[in-house]
């Protein structure tokens, strides 16, 4: 599947300097889903694998990526939880798929799942919870 162009607020998220140092990239988004990958490299590591602040951070990334294809542009989202099981690490040369999805967009609050891939492998899951708040003028 050939990537997708991200929207301006998403490609906001996509040039975070600390996703772009990630090599965060968009492969495709779709109303109230997106998904993205990454290949682990040595800025990935602790231990000989994948650190799990890394991964915390970037399927935070994706929800909001997910998010931003159903928020009003009036609308911005702040992490309020996320919870994440790690089920088991990738190593340097793997490319990491996140699939993120909105489960439910409220008034207040949305909740996003994110699921993180190497393959056919799931190597971890989230539950993200964003308040929703007034977009600040830029």
């Amino acid at each position: 599947m050939p990537p997708t162009s991200p929207c301006p607020r998403q490609q906001q998220v996509l040039e975070v300097a600390l996703h772009r140092h990630l090599g965060l990239g968009l492969r495709h988004c779709a109303p109230g889903q997106a998904s993205a990958s990454f290949e682990v490299g040595a800025q990935h590591l602790a231990f000989g694998g994948l650190h799990g602040g890394v991964l915390y951070a970037l399927m935070d990334a994706v929800a909001m990526l997910a998010l931003l294809t159903q928020l009003d542009p009036g609308r911005h989202a702040v992490t309020h939880d996320l919870h994440v099981s790690v089920m088991r690490s990738a190593a340097a040369g793997e490319q990491v798929v996140l699939d993120g999805r909105v489960v439910r967009l409220g008034r207040s609050l949305a909740f996003v799942d994110v699921a993180a891939r190497v393959g056919d492998t799931t190597i971890a899951t989230a539950r993200i919870t964003k308040s929703l708040v007034a977009a600040r003028a830029a």
